[in-house]
């Protein structure tokens, strides 16, 4: 299936950064405010700090794989066309950068994900097919003499790919099956399983107006259950997956229901779909940095996560363009 997000269309061997220019400049954050100004009232903000230019900030930090605040105010300070495209006259102080995450919360920054979500599903084409998966990723943390490890919120989970447990969080994500385009997502410690997660994954895209036609899923979210909220609650078809620990002597009378018969053609060919969201845990992780958490705490975490699903799309009107990211220097170049 041909993926009809244009940030990706331009081929595999050209690079794929989304541009900062045509981020920062299409990218309307003033609607947010009446997410922020209660917070910001509250907590003491100050109010000659544009708000708008530390969210910018942030997304570089997120998008550049900037290892620290530290390191980002040392990238303001020395690339004055950053510091102008953040919206900023001279660089905050790296506690600014820390005090501005913690006083808004990740709550706040999820609110302004979806908000993106709400404005792209006004298209009617936007999540008719979801898929739906996790991914585990390793926390920043260390045992302490052998008691009690550093991030009290995390937990072992199995991954199946390495065949081990890892000692982390786990990424619950909805995506648009053919724009590849992250729609909802929850974040848990890594020992929640996925089907558990799969009714607050499908509650996440009704409350934003997104409304499946069919969802794809793997045998980890293979229940009787969500077979039949998927179909009476929610409305949708649902194309999973069977796990072989739910199909004892074959008995799935239940099954009769679906509209799409399992294994048959159609069925196989919306299956394949599925690997969509396989790409977007590769992009994610790869291509900035997801599985690189410098952050402990579940709420932290969240928002370390939020950064990445809120990547927007390149321009429209250039449909088959990857967008390269003019601006990028080596960033060796300032010690970093």
């Amino acid at each position: 299936m041909q993926n009809l997000n244009p940030i990706y269309n331009g081929g595999e061997d050209r690079e794929k950064n989304v541009s900062l220019t045509y981020l920062f400049e299409n990218l309307d954050l003033s609607p947010f405010w009446r997410l922020q100004i209660k917070r910001y009232a509250l907590n003491g903000w100050t109010r000659t700090l544009d708000w708008q230019a530390m969210f910018r900030a942030c997304i570089l930090k997120e998008l550049w794989r900037i290892g620290s605040r530290r390191k980002l105010v040392k990238l303001l300070e020395s690339d004055k066309r950053l510091l102008e495209l953040c919206g900023f006259e001279s660089p905050p102080d790296h506690s600014t950068f820390s005090k501005f995450a913690r006083r808004i919360g990740s709550d706040v920054f999820m609110d302004i994900f979806y908000e993106m979500i709400r404005q792209l599903s006004e298209e009617d084409s936007l999540g008719k097919i979801v898929a739906m998966d996790s991914t585990l990723i390793q926390a920043y943390s260390r045992h302490w003499n052998n008691e009690r490890n550093s991030d009290a919120d995390a937990e072992l989970g199995y991954c199946a790919a390495k065949k081990a447990f890892v000692f982390g969080y786990k990424v619950h994500l909805a995506c648009d099956a053919r724009l590849e385009l992250p729609l909802a997502f929850t974040v848990t410690p890594a020992n929640v399983y996925d089907s558990t997660e799969y009714t607050n994954l499908m509650e996440n895209l009704m409350l934003r107006g997104i409304k499946p036609n069919i969802i794809l899923a793997d045998a980890g979210y293979d229940s009787k259950a969500n077979m039949f909220e998927t179909l009476d609650r929610f409305g949708a078809i649902p194309i999973i997956a069977m796990n072989r620990r739910n199909a004892k002597n074959n008995e799935r009378c239940w099954e009769k229901r679906l509209p799409i018969k399992r294994n048959s053609e159609e069925w196989k060919n919306l299956y394949r779909e599925r690997g969509s969201i396989e790409r977007i845990f590769s992009r994610l992780k790869e291509d900035l940095d997801l599985k690189s958490l410098k952050v402990r705490g579940l709420d932290k975490v969240r928002i370390h996560v939020t950064g990445f699903g809120s990547k927007p799309v390149s321009p429209s009107d250039h449909p088959n363009e990857v967008v390269t990211d003019d601006l990028r220097p080596d960033l060796r170049h300032h010690g970093l």
